[in-house]
């Protein structure tokens, strides 16, 4: 089965967007095949992601939405009501300034699709839509030409 992750920024307004990422998010459901979605669920926009793929379960109940957790051990965690599941994909503890950047690349690496919500030439979002496409993976960007 396929799968995407997304990245876009902690703190930017995507709720003018939602309909787009939802059409997005649709697209990669019906026309090829994604059945996994991975979410680092650090920011604004991988809850709305997060949210729309909860959402699109009532039309497609065999998605799967899986939080990536990038620390062990968290205390009094709560699996947010949008995830199906959660995961900790890396090998071992990770020293925790490195453990986003890690988490971050393991879910490209596992992904097939990549949507985007970055604007900036700089943070965690754009460094891991960075290595996306250096591993040449297909990087959907929301804003398209609206840059």
């Amino acid at each position: 089965m396929l799968s995407a992750t997304f990245f876009g920024h902690r703190d930017y307004s995507y709720l003018p967007y939602k309909d787009k990422i939802r059409k997005v998010f649709t697209d990669l459901i019906k026309n090829y095949g994604v059945g996994v979605f991975y979410s680092g669920c650090r920011g604004n926009f991988d809850y709305l992601c997060a949210e729309v793929i909860f959402e699109l379960k009532k039309s497609f109940p065999h998605i799967k939405n899986i939080m990536v957790l990038s620390y062990l051990n968290l205390k009094d965690f709560i699996l947010p009501k949008y995830f199906d599941e959660s995961v900790y994909l890396l090998e071992g503890r990770v020293p925790p300034r490195y453990a986003i950047l890690r988490t971050n690349q393991k879910m490209v690496l596992l992904s097939d699709f990549v949507v985007s919500g970055v604007l900036s030439h700089y943070g965690g979002a754009y460094k891991a839509c960075d290595f996306a496409k250096r591993h040449k993976k297909i990087i959907l960007d929301i804003f398209g030409d609206n840059k």
